[in-house]
């Protein structure tokens, strides 16, 4: 009976305060007030909820759950005009806020505006609601407990129960400044309702790396950029790998359409041009025209950039990626002498590690050895500009000039694997094969081993029959017949049909004297290339180490018939 008498004077109370009669700032309020709906990717309505404008631009305020999953979304005012929502600015999935952009073009909107500190317990309220006509809805009531939401935000609990599409009206104070944005009891009952701070809705906003933030994937609507040029250039290059060409190149638009004084997004939608031309265009006339924006948009970056130099570099890369990615183009400002002639513009408005060793690229592709030689190695000069990849190059294009010291190859790879650090990673594994083929030119059998076995564990022994008879030939040279013996097995238990690893493990059997041994190898090489002519030196040489003088004499003047250069010493040694 006490329950039921509560009720009812509740009602009562809710009646009373809705027969009182409206503030003044109300009737123009009300006109802030909206109904936001929200449609999927085939234009299907998802739902729709209240919300108000707080600013005179058309930043409005709903509910974070209204828009997930949404591909579009549109607001409709107390005057029955709908308009569309440009984009999302920022949001809360935990207390179920967001804040967007409403596009009402050339056209400010009534907006409620914010109170600016925290609401005390018992404090009067009015919740504002939306309406097609011309009367005033709204409830009153006060506020019944305050609770910390985020620093200096508040949470507030209010006397004031929500009915079914009253979620998400606004919360205003009695001098017409809205302080929360209403949501229901959690817990399902009606007497009483919650209120979000308005002013934490409205600083929400979006970071350079929320973009990958599931709060804001979940929205198929277009997000807004970072308020700072630089973190949106953050989030601009974030986007570049998730997007395809057309999206991408709309986002560069709009990147560009809000900040149209930064150099980053023309260099950018530049780069792009070049690069996704074939995506972009149907025909050569049309990738020829996005040649052009690409160069117009470089133009345009070195006129607002205080970093001349940084333009004409970036410019250089996008030229010389073309101009060494597509032979057939030819316009001359996408060839590899203009990529050449924008970097040393770059290089002359103050050098920069990063410019050397574009440089060094340029040059190497112009087989241009030693100029590139000393682009990387002015790279190289830079502690901490040098890399592994810079000490490497730096070794290619020496080892193209004439006269190279194969020592100095040697200590220019020594010095990359270096920038690797200890251990040595995967990745260093390359290096490591070069450097044994130079130390094997230097006839350093001992240390091309010592690469080999290193080469093995960077790679986790994923070698195939080739690394075991190249090393076992190094294993030979440097003396080591037992090694030499079990890798040449090895190539020859992977891959059985190569007529050289079997001649090898003939060659390593002599050496060890086991000629019996070895001809049973000469003979299988045989099988598999008869005219194989070292294999014939070989057998000669087993024979007259078994005495068998005619039988070898017949091997060797086989070997020479074939063209063995190495056989005829033998002949003369051996069968006058």
């Amino acid at each position: 009976m006490k329950k039921l008498v509560l009720l009812i004077v509740s009602a009562c109370l809710a009646l009373a305060a809705q027969a009182q009669k409206a503030p003044k700032w109300m009737d123009k309020s009300k006109k802030a007030v909206l109904r936001v709906t929200t449609f999927d990717k085939d234009n299907r309505r998802i739902n729709s909820t209240g919300g108000f404008f707080v600013s005179e631009t058309g930043e409005a305020l709903s509910a974070y759950s209204l828009f997930r999953g949404a591909a579009r979304a549109s607001v409709t005012d107390t005057d029955g005009n709908t308009y569309p929502v440009s984009y999302i600015i920022g949001a809360d999935d935990l207390y179920d806020v967001i804040r967007f952009k409403v596009s009402i073009p050339g056209k400010k909107v009534p907006f409620l505006p914010l109170a600016t500190g925290p609401v005390p317990v018992d404090a009067p309220v009015f919740l504002l609601l939306g309406t097609d006509t011309k009367e005033v809805a709204f409830k009153q009531g006060t506020v019944t407990e305050v609770s910390k939401l985020k620093d200096p935000y508040s949470y507030y609990k209010l006397s004031i129960p929500l009915e079914s599409g009253q979620a998400n009206a606004p919360l205003l104070l009695a001098n017409g400044e809205v302080f929360a944005l209403a949501q229901e009891d959690a817990s399902g009952r009606k007497e009483h309702s919650y209120g979000v701070s308005a002013s934490y809705v409205s600083a929400l906003k979006q970071t350079a790396t929320d973009i990958f933030n599931t709060v804001y994937t979940r929205i198929g609507i277009r997000k807004a950029w970072p308020e700072e040029a630089g973190q949106a250039s953050v989030s601009l290059f974030l986007q570049a790998g998730s997007q395809d060409a057309k999206t991408y190149l709309e986002t560069l638009n709009d990147f560009i359409a809000t900040f149209p004084q930064a150099a980053d997004g023309y260099m950018s939608r530049a780069s792009h041009y070049a690069a996704k031309r074939s995506e972009l265009a149907e025909d050569a006339a049309g990738r020829q025209t996005f040649l052009n924006l690409a160069m117009a948009d470089m133009q345009t970056a070195a006129r607002l950039s205080p970093n001349k130099g940084e333009v004409y570099y970036n410019q250089a890369k996008m030229i010389f990626a073309v101009a060494t990615g597509d032979s057939s183009l030819t316009d001359s400002n996408w060839q590899v002498g203009a990529a050449l002639a924008a970097l040393q513009k770059a290089i002359g408005e103050g050098a920069q590690p990063a410019y050397h060793e574009l440089e060094g690229h340029i040059y190497f592709s112009l087989e241009e050895y030693a100029a590139a030689y000393e682009a990387y190695m002015r790279v190289n000069e830079n502690p901490s500009a040098a890399s592994a990849d810079s000490y490497y190059l730096a070794a290619k294009s020496l080892e193209n000039i004439p006269g190279a010291q194969i020592s100095d190859l040697i200590a220019l790879l020594d010095s990359a694997l270096a920038r690797m650090g200890l251990p040595l990673p995967r990745e260093a594994a390359p290096y490591v094969l070069e450097r044994v083929e130079y130390k094997n030119q230097l006839a350093l059998y001992p240390e091309a081993v010592e690469d080999y076995n290193l080469y093995y564990a960077l790679v986790g022994g994923e070698v195939n029959d080739s690394f075991y008879f190249y090393r076992e030939q190094a294993k030979f040279r440097a003396g080591d017949n037992e090694g030499a013996l079990l890798d040449i097995r090895e190539a020859i238990a992977r891959n059985p049909q190569v007529a050289d690893y079997h001649a090898e493990e003939a060659a390593v059997l002599v050496r060890m004297q086991h000629y019996e041994e070895a001809l049973a190898g000469v003979q299988k090489a045989l099988d598999l290339a008869p005219d194989f002519a070292a294999c014939y030196r070989i057998r000669g040489v087993c024979f007259i180490r078994n005495g068998k003088k005619a039988e070898a004499c017949e091997a060797f003047g086989k070997a020479r018939e074939l063209g063995d250069p190495i056989v005829a010493r033998l002949i003369r040694e051996h069968c006058p």
